[in-house]
């Protein structure tokens, strides 16, 4: 019945081009401009009786106009001549989404005012989405009640939803609700991203201290506990899926109850997706009743994670209902001397006027003009996000903006963010400048201690402005009001497609911040890709069975090859995959699997089987080493173990193993381990030159020299260069090739020479071998250094604290009670740094009861 009267009333012919005149003059109020097209009040009053009927409807765009119609309203109108406080509250139930009465104070307070009959029905509707959380009584929206009812009900679940949809809300209280009563509990969180490490687990570690009500708190551990340490009975381990790997292999009793995977549709991407599934499939094996979900903005096919996993009980729930109303806002430039911008609704019919023309009197031709001038001039006085393709191109935004904004007041939370830049990377790092003046820029090189400190300016409100990269799309919590892109791309030179696009603008408005979000698309006509045009929800393909279907890329090189070839980790991925499934005997499941989705000929697969067959002939290294670098071709590690072994003959151990980095006579051992790996992995020439610079820095980083002291000798190696560039350029080298390439290429001469030894009859040497692969991902080389960041204290705070330490062999445990004494080492810290102790304390301290 409702429905066909919601259905009677879409159909009116007078109701869209009302509607579309209403959105038109709330952005233009947006922006500063004249509303000259508003509806009379007669309307709006017409098109906000219209919405409390559309919300009742099961249809989406139903739905959706109901949304941005009733807030549009309250917030053009106000609450003077009209009750509209009352009317959205009464829109929001019917639309399930009671979390948004916190967003204006008036909507929060309306309830007594309601007639009886809307009361009874509000307080009907809300008693039924109604949870506990400890000691308190939350309202969630539909979606979130579903999926927290499915979670209680331990149902594996795969969910796809919007940014805003606030699953991550019920996800960690779901996670904190399980240490409520004491006991053993294991909890594994996969996150796509070390930059996302810190984030969730403090956010679980808030919402498991609050929860506790006096049961014993779990430890919340994001570093690779050592083989030789017990697991704890009760933790949370936030961790990528390559750390993830790591704990597999160093504890047998490594089996968490439940598993989350956060950005599940991560297992199509390449290497690192072939990793992740390669995870889910052995944590699977140790425990098969673990309870799981997989987490993913917009994915069309979620019966895949099931699929892919042999998983007959995973339950799909989806919803396309954000918790906030998105505007996509064409901007064209008009005339770029002047700067003119004519600005439009994305969806407007012919005859609609535009909203605006808007005139900054400034040149608008490049890249960075229009990004900065649109910005400007549209979004001032809100939480901006500036998409940038690439970290070059997010400082040179930033800078211009900052520049713009040269009559901003001082403001003592931006002078300590800007001292922290200069602290945590260098004082010519263009951060400094930006912060100063209400901007930021926010790309995955950055320090983790300064990116975190940036996400919490923009949240506070003391940055206003945001220029981002493609970080932003692997999970990074960083909403705003408005959203610029101009001819946005992913990776390099690639144009931005749907569903990334579809992610990015999912993060325009903020719950129980603002009603709507907006989203300017700068000169769209001129984008390379249209990506309105294009699905919002993504077919996934696991990277394993996409790697299957293209047989000649991967038959380059499971083939044998003559001589080495250039890295190409996606395939060599795929071919350890595939070779450990022929050795366990699944090998058919995998191929009958992928032959079943990618419709691969009976030829291909028999042709597969075949060479897979040949090369596991003709590797003799066993899979639990080959797994240990599971993106390097096993025909690449049983080379490297022959050469390894040659010279072991040659010239013996010592020449083989690396000392500990903190030793005098280290350099020499570690470039020649690096040499040998960029041949035969990397496929670089013998005269390259850059393994002798390599370990010059990745000896400086392990022994936790301070990064400015690193962008120092840079500068000093460089001084014809641009010093921005150089202190970029810096931090790109140390998380792209120390903590990334490295630690995958030392990582894999570990384990070869590791097994090369123990055949050798040596296992004593073999467990002597220090763990570079550890050392270079933490940027510390002692127990006390990496215990302090397992904790959760930042790298420059931590290696200031293990100089002053009495050990630097000392353990999580020892470690917390050295902390806890209040030594003066955490005294002397700066405000910030004692405080960032201070609260880990406190935190780590009620995990013990």
């Amino acid at each position: 019945m409702i429905q066909d009267l919601a259905d009677k009333v879409w159909s009116n012919p007078l109701l869209h081009p009302l509607a579309r005149r209403l959105q038109r003059a709330w952005i233009a109020f947006e922006i500063g401009a004249p509303q000259t097209d508003a509806p009379a009040p007669d309307d709006v009053v017409r098109l906000v009786e219209a919405a409390a009927i559309l919300a009742c409807s099961e249809r989406t765009p139903h739905r959706r106009m109901a949304h941005r119609v009733a807030t549009s309203a309250l917030e053009l109108h106000g609450t003077t001549s009209l009750p509209l406080d009352q009317a959205v509250r009464v829109v929001l139930a019917r639309l399930g989404n009671f979390p948004a009465f916190a967003t204006r104070a008036s909507v929060r307070d309306a309830q007594p005012l309601l007639p009886f009959g809307m009361l009874a029905e509000e307080i009907a509707a809300a008693d039924r989405r109604t949870i506990a959380l400890g000691d308190r009584k939350v309202v969630l929206t539909d979606f979130q009640h579903e999926l927290w009812t499915r979670l209680n009900g331990r149902r594996r679940v795969a969910v796809a939803a919007p940014t805003s949809a606030g699953k991550s809300f019920v996800l960690q209280n779901f996670l904190a609700s399980l240490f409520v009563p004491d006991g053993p509990r294991s909890v594994l969180y996969l996150v796509p991203t070390r930059a996302l490490i810190t984030q969730v687990a403090r956010s679980i570690r808030a919402e498991v201290d609050a929860a506790a009500l006096g049961a014993k708190s779990p430890t919340v551990a994001t570093v690779p506990i050592e083989k030789a340490l017990h697991l704890p009975t009760r933790a949370v381990y936030v961790m990528t899926q390559e750390r993830g790997q790591i704990m597999l292999a160093a504890h047998a009793d490594f089996a968490p109850e439940v598993i989350v995977v956060d950005e599940a549709h991560g297992v199509a991407d390449g290497a690192r997706g072939v990793r992740l599934q390669a995870a889910m499939t052995d944590l699977l094996k140790r425990r098969p009743d673990a309870q799981t979900l997989f987490a993913s903005p917009a994915v069309r096919n979620l019966d895949v994670f099931g699929r892919m996993l042999d998983l007959d009980d995973v339950d799909a729930l989806r919803s396309r209902e954000p918790t906030v109303t998105q505007n996509f806002v064409m901007v064209d430039v008009v005339d770029v001397e002047r700067g003119e911008l004519l600005v439009r609704v994305a969806d407007a019919s012919p005859e609609d006027p535009p909203v605006a023309r808007v005139t900054v009197e400034r040149r608008t031709v490049t890249r960075v003009e229009r990004l900065t001038n649109a910005t400007f001039a549209l979004g001032r006085g809100a939480a901006n996000i500036i998409y940038a393709n690439g970290a070059a191109e997010a400082e040179d935004v930033a800078l211009a903006l900052a520049a713009l904004r040269n009559d901003e007041p001082t403001d003592p939370a931006r002078e300590e963010l800007a001292r922290l830049a200069a602290e945590a990377v260098h004082p010519d790092y263009a951060l400094i400048a930006c912060v100063r003046r209400g901007v930021a820029f926010h790309y995955s090189h950055m320090p983790t201690q300064l990116r975190l400190a940036v996400e919490g300016a923009v949240s506070r409100g003391e940055v206003e402005e945001l220029v981002c990269t493609s970080t932003l799309l692997q999970g990074v919590n960083l909403p705003a009001k408005n959203i610029f892109l101009f001819r946005p791309e992913k990776g390099s030179t690639r144009p931005m497609q749907g569903v990334d696009f579809w992610n990015l603008a999912g993060r325009a408005g903020r719950m129980m911040r603002e009603f709507q979000g907006n989203i300017f698309l700068i000169d769209y006509e001129r984008w390379k890709a249209k990506p309105l045009q294009q699905p919002d929800e993504a077919e996934i393909i696991p990277a394993v069975e996409n790697g299957i279907c293209r047989p000649s890329d991967l038959l380059s090189v499971i083939e044998r090859p003559r001589r080495p070839g250039a890295d190409r980790p996606d395939p060599e991925a795929v071919f350890v995959r595939l070779l450990g499934d022929l050795r366990d005997g699944t090998l058919t499941e995998t191929l009958t699997r992928a032959k079943a989705s990618q419709n691969l000929t009976d030829s291909a697969i028999s042709t597969l089987e075949h060479v897979l067959r040949e090369a596991s002939a003709a590797v003799n290294l066993p899979m639990s080493v080959l797994r240990r670098s599971p993106d390097i071709s096993p025909h690449k590690q049983q080379r490297l173990y022959n050469i390894l072994a040659i010279r072991l003959d040659r010239d013996g151990p010592a020449s083989l193993i690396p000392p500990h980095p903190a030793d005098d006579g280290a350099y020499e051992l570690y470039a020649d381990a690096l040499q040998v790996c960029h041949r035969v992995i990397l496929g670089l020439r013998r005269e390259s030159k850059f393994h002798r610079f390599l370990a010059v820095l990745a000896l400086k980083w392990m022994r936790g020299l301070p990064l400015p002291r690193i962008m120092q000798d840079q500068l000093d190696r460089n001084p014809r260069k641009e010093r921005r560039f150089v202190v970029r350029e810096t931090l790109e080298l140390v998380e792209k090739q120390v903590r990334f390439q490295c630690v995958r290429l030392l990582g894999c001469y570990h384990a070869v020479l590791g097994q090369l030894l123990i055949d050798k009859g040596r296992p004593d040497l073999a467990a002597d071998i220090p763990d570079m692969a550890l050392f270079l991902e933490m940027g510390a080389a002692d127990r006390t250094s990496i215990s302090l960041m397992s904790l959760g204290v930042s790298r420059p705070v931590a290696t200031q604290l293990a100089r002053q330490a009495p050990s630097r062999g000392m353990d999580v445990e020892a470690t917390l009670d050295w902390l806890a004494s209040r030594p003066a080492a955490v005294t002397r810290l700066g405000a910030a740094a004692r405080d960032e102790v201070n609260n880990i304390i406190g935190s780590a301290r009620s995990s013990e009861g």
